[in-house]
């Protein structure tokens, strides 16, 4: 069983929980008499409750080595509990200053940087980046110079179209190798155009990081200490990964089958940030306070609500990306949270700002399970008891135009989106719907705002088609009025049975086979490389050919067969060999 550890010199004012096993309370000595204060207490406990008897079963049945976890007031921490040790059987135990890797956690401090940049003058959110990089080329399919588009405001709430995964063959061992990484940033194409969509990638938010570092002068992580880390009062937490691995109290990385992994990777800004549960406590502290430490405001108000409001947002969106966080209404109030996963490390923020409360969750091996939705239910849950539920959305109706069947601008929308099953757009038995590998036939009433097409199904769920992409239908949004209105959950148009025949050229016949997709040099997914109605089909994707075996997929993402060995968003893919039978 994973041990745990009781937190030494925390003084206790309220009752311990009688969990599986002894757990940690700390407790502000200065209990406020304030009925607002005395709640929130209240709703801290509530929520520890519910996250700490569910947790350590979760870390048990996952193989979790380590883990560290608080349930955060702005002025003291609520709950504080640790799990575990550091690496392999026999290490060091978990203590409240052991450093894990926040993965994507990073990105919020990585913006938050930025707009410290934007305070001192040293750089602008919506000026092109061509500005700082001029020599920067990007490469599009869709803009001339892409560059002269994008802003660090489209870096920052990933709606600059870029590719997720770094290239393969950055050599890790030589300096340098995060200036290399992103040089090859020209290397990759955008997925979409800029400002089309949100597409969540780590290239956006470490091009930001590198401008800062171009702009200042500074090494990224030195920059990143000076204007964030030691304001805010994070003496355990770094983002130079040549001083971590020298720390003494790391927690080492375990990837899903429970190895160790290195400490070093290129992403350095959007997934870098090695912190403590004592650190991170105090960004969230950070946030909860509305920038203020000790007293002392280190962002101005206007850059603290921006980096707390959702980006590019749709009139009445409450459930969207900000800088670095997302936001969701949850009750009565809204949450702002992020997670981390990869290299070895598990990581879970959520903030309520409005209530003064947040928790953060850090653990020492990859997961599923422990964090994304299951994990927001749980902590949720106490604010839903207290509040209810989230209040419906408004549909809009009264400023939508009602649309025929047979009208004419929704037979473009026919067809697959996402990959198989995906959803599909079509008729059944004269009625137009919506199928999915996980609804029944759903009828759809289509209306038109503002020249976007609205499509309504069940009582609450909606489609919203985005422009088109040349001779291709747009994205599909999908979103549910009972949870949230959000613009964050797209698919992207794959195929039609209307579609003509392709042009099914010869030369394509050398790539169809199976394949092996590598992360890294290590064996990763299977993908089929086939042809079909005269189109080349990669994992069910539709293909179309940029240049001579330069393909991309219905969802932007590159296969490119001119390289040797080919690859699949830039991560090499091996052609399995043919085998017969004796």
């Amino acid at each position: 069983m994973i041990q745990r550890y009781l937190l030494r010199g925390v003084r206790a004012s309220l009752p311990l929980l009688a969990l599986c096993g002894v757990l940690a309370s700390a407790v502000t000595a200065n209990a406020s008499s304030s009925s607002h204060e005395s709640a929130s207490n209240d709703l801290g406990e509530a929520i520890a409750e519910a996250l700490l008897g569910w947790l350590p079963d979760q870390l048990e049945a996952l193989g979790v080595p380590g883990a560290a976890v608080a349930v955060i007031g702005n002025r003291e921490i609520v709950r504080q509990e640790v799990y575990g040790v550091t690496g392999g059987p026999g290490s060091s135990p978990i203590t409240p200053e052991t450093i894990f890797c926040v993965r994507s956690i990073s990105k919020s401090l990585t913006a938050l940087a930025v707009l410290m940049a934007v305070q001192d003058g040293l750089v602008d959110l919506d000026t092109p980046i061509s500005e700082y990089l001029p020599d920067l080329r990007l490469r599009s399919r869709f803009d001339e110079h892409p560059e002269d588009l994008m802003t660090l405001r489209h870096m920052l709430s990933h709606w600059a179209g870029f590719t997720h995964d770094p290239p393969v063959g950055i050599d890790l061992d030589q300096p340098g190798y995060f200036e290399r990484y992103i040089e090859r940033v020209s290397e990759t194409w955008l997925r979409f155009p800029v400002g089309y969509r949100l597409e969540y990638s780590n290239y956006g938010l470490d091009l930001a990081g590198y401008i800062l570092q171009t702009r200042s002068g500074k090494p990224l992580a030195r920059y990143l200490q000076e204007k964030v880390l030691g304001p805010i009062g994070m003496v355990d937490s770094s983002f130079d990964l040549v001083s971590v691995e020298g720390a003494t109290d790391r927690a080492v990385g375990h990837d899903g089958q429970g190895h160790a992994v290195p400490i070093r990777f290129p992403e350095i800004a959007a997934a870098g940030l090695y912190s403590s549960i004592r650190d991170m406590s105090r960004y969230a502290q950070f946030h909860l306070n509305d920038g203020v430490v000790n007293g002392r405001r280190l962002l101005r108000e206007d850059l603290m609500e921006q980096a707390h409001s959702i980006q590019f947002a749709r009139p009445g969106q409450r459930t969207g990306y900000c800088f670095g966080l997302w936001r969701e209404p949850v009750g009565n109030t809204f949450s702002l949270y992020h997670e981390g996963g990869g290299r070895g490390f598990g990581s879970h923020m959520i903030l309520y700002p409005e209530l003064g409360l947040g928790v953060v969750a850090l653990t020492n091996k990859e997961y599923q399970g422990l964090t994304g939705f299951a994990g927001r239910v749980i902590m949720n849950g106490p604010i839903i008891n207290r509040y209810g539920p989230t209040p419906i959305a408004d549909a809009g109706l009264d400023r939508m135009e009602r649309l025929d069947i047979e009208d004419p601008r929704l037979k473009p929308l026919l067809g697959r989106y996402g990959d198989s099953p995906g959803v599909v757009i079509g008729f059944e038995s004269g009625v137009l719907g919506l199928r999915s590998s996980e609804t029944s036939f759903l009828p759809l009433t289509f209306y038109e705002e503002g020249g976007e097409l609205v499509g309504m199904y069940g009582s609450t769920m909606e489609t919203r088609f985005l422009p088109s992409l040349g001779s291709r239908p747009g994205s599909m949004m999908t979103l549910s009025r009972t949870v949230s209105n959000s613009n964050s959950h797209y698919l992207d148009y794959n195929d039609s049975p209307l579609d003509p025949p392709g042009p099914a050229r010869p030369e394509w016949q050398a790539y169809v086979g199976e394949y092996e997709v590598l992360w890294e040099d290590e064996p990763g997914s299977t993908a089929t490389v086939e042809v079909r109605n005269g189109y080349l089909y990669f994992r069910d994707g539709k293909c179309e050919e940029h240049e001579p075996g330069l393909f991309f997929l219905y969802d932007g993402q590159s296969l490119d067969f001119r390289s040797s060995p080919p690859t699949f968003s830039y991560q090499e893919i091996k052609k399995q060999e043919c085998r017969t039978e004796p």
